[in-house]
């Protein structure tokens, strides 16, 4: 069997596997309320919580784009393992103070927390629209992901638009089924997979012949630039990059919700302490990729990279049966992360647009009376449709890399930080002062990059507005605090 076909093989079982979970995450859900269809009923424990948090963070970027960004800058990429450990350390802070809230008022979206704490619909609606207009880019990313790998791994077997059509479908097919408990039990699937496949991948790195020494020599020899320690503003770019992924990667909204879903604070706690270790088991490995595709591959430029996994597992798996089997364990691991991501980001999105959006507007249109729940949980799977068949069309003519969605998505992202982290924090934020941070940050961010200007001594322009927007809040909240607690007296 060709490896094409059995990549084709492989994924329709997964995918009919994934329908049969889909199928019974229905039979178990208990009610049509929106906690039970977005936060699983607030029931889930470590080792759920865990797999989920770890398939929602690790995704088509890190596994397809990092290989293909390390393609392109070389050994210096390995900087890239800091990005997850700087999202854990955030975690930390912000995770558990997040929880407790939403134990006492009963959470379901990012915006719930933030009505609750500063009791204001600008800030709100505005960095809800930032979080979404973020993970609507991320969204778009999984796609083109999922159409790069199906269409490298299967050697051209599964064209790019059927890959992602078909697996976008399946995506659909069991959240709508399930909610967060079917999307949930197939990322512990998926991330059980994930975790075979890298193993995979390390096997078939250290059997394939082609060691990190024989590779470092020929870059040094063909491509020295990649082989040495980058100039200053580069190393500027590398502690501005740990600095725009940590924040931003721990408001992902829909790692909020994970946390909203948490058995217990015990649960939590257990699965950061998981997420901690990832990096080195995820990150590097995908890293290595990339340095040893360097002498075995010519050619791949820009958007091109992100062919860089699928081209040499293709090559590796044509070296012996063993090889054979572990290249294709990896595959199936791969594309199974980057659905999980999918399928995490649709359900928050939905989520966001029912509750957020039209929930106040029916509550508005029946002049105050309760609305049933079940209702808006049918008007989320409706914007799931609707998203996933709008972004679908979009990504069947890729126009950017991966790793250019993903700094794109945490420029826009990284503005709500300072809201959340602070606002976590610091009971001295005021609501006035953190609207006025996230307007400013967010026209500096935007100015920049449309001027021209995506960094600057290194810094991304994003990085830049979430100072000003900090520096802001917090400023005008020391100037407003002190009248507050008069008044109070």
């Amino acid at each position: 069997m060709s490896f094409g076909t059995a990549v084709t093989a492989a994924l329709a079982a997964y995918v009919a596997v994934l329908a049969f979970v889909g199928l019974r995450a229905r039979a178990a859900r208990t009610s049509g309320s929106l906690a039970d269809f977005y936060l699983a009923g607030r029931r889930l424990g470590p080792v759920v919580l865990a797999f989920t948090l770890y398939a929602t963070q690790y995704s088509g970027n890190t596994l397809v784009g990092y290989p293909g960004e390390a393609y392109r800058m070389g050994f210096s990429w390995v900087m890239s393992v800091g990005f997850m450990l700087a999202v854990v350390v955030v975690y930390l802070v912000i995770a558990p103070r997040l929880r407790a809230a939403s134990v006492r008022h009963r959470f379901v979206t990012p915006a719930d927390w933030l009505d609750a704490r500063f009791g204001s619909p600008a800030l709100t609606r505005v960095t809800n629209l930032l979080m979404a207009a973020a993970i609507v880019n991320y969204l778009l990313a999984q796609l083109m992901a999922m159409g790069h790998v199906v269409a490298g791994l299967s050697d051209g077997f599964i064209p790019y638009a059927a890959g992602v059509l078909v697996l976008a479908a399946a995506i659909l097919g069991y959240e709508l089924l399930g909610g967060l408990r079917a999307v949930a039990w197939t990322d512990c699937l998926q991330g059980g997979l994930l975790a075979i496949g890298l193993f995979g991948l390390l096997t078939a790195t250290f059997l394939s012949g082609d060691g990190l020494a024989a590779a470092a020599d020929w870059v040094l020899e063909n491509e020295p630039a990649k082989g040495f320690r980058p100039p200053g503003p580069v190393l500027a770019t590398w502690a501005s990059t740990i600095l725009l992924i940590g924040f931003s990667g721990a408001v992902y909204p829909q790692a909020i919700q994970r946390v909203f879903a948490a058995r217990s604070g015990r649960s939590l706690r257990q699965a950061l302490a998981f997420m901690s270790f990832m990096p080195f088991l995820t990150t590097l490995p995908v890293f290595m990729v990339g340095i040893l595709a360097l002498p075995r591959l010519a050619g791949f430029e820009g958007i091109a990279a992100d062919q860089v996994l699928p081209s040499l597992l293709r090559d590796w798996a044509g070296e012996s049966p063993w090889m054979f089997a572990m290249c294709l364990v990896t595959v199936v691991g791969v594309i199974a992360a980057i659905m999980s991501t999918a399928d995490s980001v649709l359900l928050t999105l939905s989520s966001m647009l029912a509750k957020d959006l039209a929930g106040p507007f029916l509550r508005w249109r029946a002049a105050g009376a309760a609305v049933a729940e079940s209702r808006i949980t049918g008007i989320g799977k409706i914007a799931s449709l609707a998203i996933m068949g709008v972004l679908a069309a979009v990504a069947l003519t890729p126009r950017i890399s991966l790793w250019g969605l993903l700094e794109l998505k945490m420029e826009l992202l990284v503005q709500a930080a300072p809201v959340f982290v602070l606002g976590l924090t610091w009971s001295g934020l005021r609501a006035r002062p953190a609207l006025a941070g996230v307007i400013a940050g967010t026209l500096l961010a935007a100015g920049l990059t449309l001027a021209g200007y995506h960094r600057i001594a290194g810094l991304h322009a994003g990085l830049l507005g979430a100072m000003l927007n900090a520096l802001v809040a917090a400023a005008g909240s020391l100037a407003f605090w002190p009248r507050v607690r008069a008044a109070g007296k």
